[in-house]
């Protein structure tokens, strides 16, 4: 195993993972893996039919059957990743070449067989055939065979099929396996830190220490909520170049209820390789959150080398209480500091920004 760390920081849409993300890119051992003239997001193990889809089956609902169907979804899901290049996530042919394929190729091979015959999700759907008809006819008259419908011709796909009944340990033995191919691959040369944007998302905390080796570690970054309200609905919202759209609920109330149930996932794993960190604190706290970060991912101050160079906290302090642009939106908020108030943060002292302070 490799000695390099492998460093997954992620949060919710919008509450400032970039920002540990620039902090530690300023540490000279440290890299950000597959990041080219645009950010770069890290989706396999948790997108549909990903890794974590897969092992949810094969470790809870697994089934002669089930196997083959999931084990099939599994290598469409990481052919779709590998074979299109979308840029911004997936285009594994385009980064890594081959190695994303075959090491797809040998986890499934690892945790399954080849096998003929048929699962449910092969039969395509159902015509009638007048050939079908014929043949039945020859069989009821030569081997005495009951007909139960007429003409009934079966479509099928062509697909491969599996057979995968693996042991707790045999599966995340192999997925862990599969993991570190993939660390493997996005690494940079003389790197001994690699960080990857969006590689779980803060509801997975209590996967990491199934999927993942001591080479590992994560940290989920909180932002006080009343922010992420007002800047959903009245900023993310409102952008004219590429589009805008609200990325959480607009209705205080329904914004209250689905941020309570968003947080609620986030506490599951309680993981020595889990570091939670609020965005304000990076600002308000800047050098305790950064000696904890440092302490945490094992950095040392002389590689900092270029503190302050990616991740500013006097120009970062602009993005913060923005519930107090207007009046209106402060009174707006109340309600969200009188129902969740353990997800707001305790502003040490006031801040002026505006709309046009505000950057991403």
């Amino acid at each position: 195993m490799s000695k390099r760390l492998n460093v997954a920081v992620t949060g919710f849409v919008g509450s400032g993972s970039s920002a540990v993300i620039d902090l530690i890119k300023e540490f000279n051992n440290c890299g950000v893996a597959l990041e080219n003239d645009q950010p770069y997001e890290h989706i396999p193990f948790y997108t549909d039919n990903g890794l974590f889809d897969l092992g949810a089956i094969m470790m809870n609902v697994n089934s002669p059957l089930r196997s083959s169907t999931a084990i099939s979804s599994f290598i469409k899901s990481m052919n779709w990743l590998n074979n299109n290049n979308f840029g911004w996530f997936g285009s594994y042919r385009w980064l890594v070449g081959d190695k994303f394929e075959k090491a797809t190729n040998e986890f499934v091979k690892e945790i399954s067989i080849p096998i003929s015959g048929r699962a449910y999700s092969n039969y395509k759907k159902v015509r009638f055939s007048i050939l079908k008809v014929f043949l039945q006819i020859a069989a009821k008259i030569v081997f005495k065979r009951k007909i139960y419908k007429w003409g009934r011709l079966y479509v099928y796909d062509k697909e491969q099929n599996y057979f995968s009944i693996p042991s707790s340990d045999e599966f995340y033995t192999a997925a862990r396996k599969f993991v570190n191919s993939y660390f493997d691959m996005c690494a940079k040369p003389n790197k001994q830190l690699m960080i990857y944007d969006h590689l779980l998302w803060p509801q997975h905390t209590n996967l990491v220490d199934s999927y993942f080796d001591e080479n590992f570690k994560m940290v989920v970054v909180l932002r006080d909520a009343r922010d992420l309200y007002i800047l959903n609905k009245y900023y993310w919202s409102k952008r004219t170049v590429g589009g805008g759209s609200a990325l959480f609920p607009t209705n205080p109330g329904d914004f209250i209820d689905y941020w309570s149930r968003l947080m609620a996932g986030t506490q599951k794993g309680n993981s020595k390789k889990i570091l939670f960190i609020q965005f304000e604190d990076l600002i308000y706290n800047y050098e305790n959150s950064l000696l904890k970060i440092m302490d945490f991912l094992d950095l040392k101050a002389e590689q900092h080398i270029n503190k302050k160079k990616y991740f500013d906290p006097d120009k970062s302090i602009k993005n913060t209480q923005t519930f107090s642009i207007r009046n209106e939106w402060k009174k707006e908020v109340e309600v969200i500091y009188e129902k969740i108030p353990q997800y707001t943060y305790d502003f040490p002292f006031e801040n002026s920004t505006s709309l046009d302070e505000l950057f991403n």
